[in-house]
């Protein structure tokens, strides 16, 4: 068997692959987006572990694509990619599939982009209230809450609550 159409072969499945796995974190990125923007923090937990289940897949891949690549004596990169469409006896079919790839990782790298901002809007919101609530009204001394997140305003069985 001809170790080059070997190494085409498998780089279509790794290319195949990646695509699959592609399309996974661009759906869990739109979920993320939406868990962003209804501030349901709590999902996070679960969707975070996935991603990163995804995105060590995704590294995994593109690994085996280099590696197929330099077997074929191609660079990793747009160039050898282009040389491999014009050698390759399954162009149409190879170059549509990584069309498809770039497409897709160019949808989740927006969405990630947006992500980031939503989660830095939040941060920022809640940096805000954090300070309103540690400055008190009108930055009296001291403040309503300590660092560890407690009241400083204590009950005082003789005079009601007491600040302090």
């Amino acid at each position: 068997m001809n170790p080059i159409l070997t190494n085409a072969s498998q780089l279509k499945q790794i290319i195949e692959q990646e695509v699959q796995v592609m399309q996974s974190l661009s759906l869990l990125l739109s979920e993320e987006q939406q868990v962003l923007v209804n501030n349901e923090s709590e999902k996070l937990e679960l969707i975070t572990p996935n991603k990163n289940q995804l995105l060590t897949q995704i590294v995994e891949l593109e690994k085996s694509r280099s590696h197929a690549m330099n077997q074929l004596g191609l660079p990793n990169d747009a160039k050898g990619m282009q040389a491999l469409f014009s050698g390759d006896a399954d162009a149409k079919a190879l170059q549509s599939l990584w069309q498809t790839l770039i497409q897709i990782s160019s949808t989740a790298q927006e969405q990630n982009k947006t992500n980031g901002l939503l989660i830095n809007r939040q941060i920022n919101k809640n940096q805000a209230t954090l300070s309103i609530l540690q400055s008190g009204n009108n930055h009296q001394a001291g403040s309503m809450y300590g660092a560890d997140g407690q009241s400083k305003i204590k009950a005082s069985a003789a005079r009601g609550i007491v600040a302090g």
